[in-house]
Order: structure tokens, then sequence, then C-alpha cells
């Protein structure tokens, strides 16, 4: 599990989001394309649609900080981190911090479809999170506390823009988590066929 914020802090966000980065070339790395886009057995997303899942949520988040970045300027909302965070803020990103116990179901405009080479997914993925970083960056200077973000997912709920940053990220590892959980079972599943053909033909030679 990552360390929870308590505040935002944005170079303490930017490291996060570049471990969220690298994370995701492991897990890419260790796939082939089609383990890449399989689901699991029991029919949940694959790595693919997690990590679609996170591009798009990524996607519908960039106007919501462009609109609350440039409110904040207009209203010459300026301060400098860090930008505590209370109990309710702090409660809500233990929550969606994997490993997660409580799971939630996504808006039809965030569900993954698409079907796309590893290569060509890591890419969307980062073209993305540059522009997610970029606004992080654009942040420094400004007050997030007071600076407010309306949700992409529930429009009449608005949170302090320095927490829809760690809440983005928070979400990212979440999936990313769920990304690596289906190639365990792959790797898992491939040491069961393996075990089970060795057995065979141990059980071939005795006979």
């Amino acid at each position: 599990m990552a360390h929870q914020p308590n505040a935002f802090i944005p170079s303490e966000s930017l490291i996060a989001a570049e471990a969220i980065e690298q994370d995701l070339r492991r897990l890419a790395a260790a796939l082939t394309d089609d383990q890449f886009n399989a689901p699991t057995p029991t029919g949940g997303w694959s790595v693919a649609h997690c990590i679609e899942h996170t591009v798009l949520t990524g996607h519908a988040f960039l106007p919501k900080w462009d609109l609350a970045l440039k409110e904040a300027a207009t209203r010459r909302l300026y301060g400098t981190a860090p930008f505590p965070y209370g109990c309710w803020y702090r409660f809500v990103l233990k929550t969606v911090e994997p490993p997660y116990r409580i799971k939630t179901k996504t808006t039809r405009a965030l569900m993954p479809y698409s079907r796309r080479s590893t290569e060509d997914a890591l890419r969307y993925f980062l073209v993305m999170h540059r522009e997610f970083t970029r606004r992080i960056e654009l942040s420094v200077g400004l007050d997030a506390g007071r600076a407010r973000v309306q949700s992409p997912f529930v429009t009449w709920i608005w949170y302090p823009l320095g927490f829809s940053f760690d809440f983005a990220l928070t979400h990212e590892r979440r999936h990313l988590w769920q990304a690596w959980q289906v190639l365990h079972h792959f790797k898992d599943r491939e040491t069961a066929i393996e075990s089970s053909i060795r057995r065979k033909e141990t059980i071939g030679v005795t006979l």
C-alpha cells in the first residue's frame, strides 16, 4: 500500500504519479497482448480494461481541473502547500486505497470497452498522465484547499482541488492493484498447468 497523504503537497503527488507510471510499465512488461486483454474466469475486467478505466477517469477530470484552476486564478486564491485534509477526506482516501474492501460500480461513461495492444494502451495512459501531472504543476501557488472541483462521478459533489488530485492518484493505484491481481491469476494458472504436466509425466515414467 502506498503512503496515505494527509495533505496535498504538489511535489509529493508528482512523485506518486511517477511511481504509478513505473508500476504500470512493470505490469505491462510481464504480460503478453493476449493476457493483457483476457478477462478473469469470473468475467471481471481484464488488465486492459483496468487501465482504460483510469484513462477515461483521467480524461473526465481534466476539464474539471482546468475550470478549477482558471477560477482559482481569477479569484486570486493563492496559497502555499501543504493543504491539510480533514477527517472525512482522509477516510475517503483510505477507503479507495488498495487493497480495498468496498467495491463500487462505475458510471456508463467510464466503462472500459476497447481492445488495444499492450504498447498502445501504455501510450494511451501516459499521454493522459502527462496532462494530469501538468495540472498538478499548474496548481503550485494556488490555494488547493479553497479552490473547488466538481466530481466527474457525481455532479452535485464538489471537493478541494488538491484532494481531487490525490483522489485520482489513489483511484489509479486501486485499479493498478486490481490489474496485478489478474496477472497473479494468470501466473498461478500457468504454475498449476505445469505442475499437472509434471505429475502426469512422473506417473508415466513410474508405470
